[in-house]
């Protein structure tokens, strides 16, 4: 039989390792939620898409039809029609297997809206409306994944990335390349595209 003194010296051990449990299941719960929001925090618009869709090497397509912003449909392309995109932006250019593809249709995102507003618009544009979200999250990777427009505004997503007519190069691309933009579209869309 034990002595009271031994098993008060039992009590004390079993209390110690209890605490050390404790510390450490704390300890999980804290990197456990730490990850979580982490991961949450990398699943929003604003964290990495909002400056990739505001690179200069997309808004310059998606001002082309906007006057404030001084598009270049008032500019350098006044008066151009869709059909005259193919004779500069062309398969030796851009590597569009289709150049009337370079065009860019009005009523899209544009320079300078805020996280929230470039997310709304992409997803307005895209009629996400009238869309369950499994065939907007279909149609959204095929745009974002697969289209050569977005593809030549990706660093090195294609070997034409920033190409344009007369030699000239669009520098201000997404930088990262197409693995980290694939990645950022990817959890952006697992998250349920969410535009807060």
């Amino acid at each position: 039989m034990r002595t009271i003194g031994q098993r008060h010296k039992h009590l004390r051990h079993a209390f110690v390792k209890l605490e050390e449990d404790m510390r450490s299941l704390f300890l999980l719960l804290i990197l456990t939620t730490t990850s979580a929001i982490a991961i949450a925090d990398d699943a929003r618009f604003a964290t990495h898409l909002h400056a990739k869709f505001q690179v200069k090497g997309c808004t310059a397509c998606h001002d082309y039809h906007e006057e404030r912003l001084k598009g270049i449909a008032f500019s350098t392309h006044k008066g151009r029609k869709v059909e005259s995109c193919r004779m500069c932006h062309n398969q030796a250019v851009t590597g569009f297997e289709h150049p009337e593809d370079w065009f860019a249709r009005p009523n899209l995102y544009t320079s300078g809206m805020n996280a929230k507003d470039t997310c709304e618009s992409t997803k307005k544009a895209m009629n996400a409306e009238f869309k369950s979200q499994a065939l907007l999250a279909k149609e959204m990777r095929k745009h974002l994944l697969e289209d050569p427009r977005v593809l030549w505004g990706v660093e090195g997503a294609t070997p034409k990335s920033g190409m344009l007519p007369e030699k000239k190069k669009q520098e201000d691309t997404v930088k990262g390349g197409p693995a980290e933009w694939k990645a950022q579209v990817e959890a952006w869309i697992q998250a349920g595209m969410p535009c807060d």
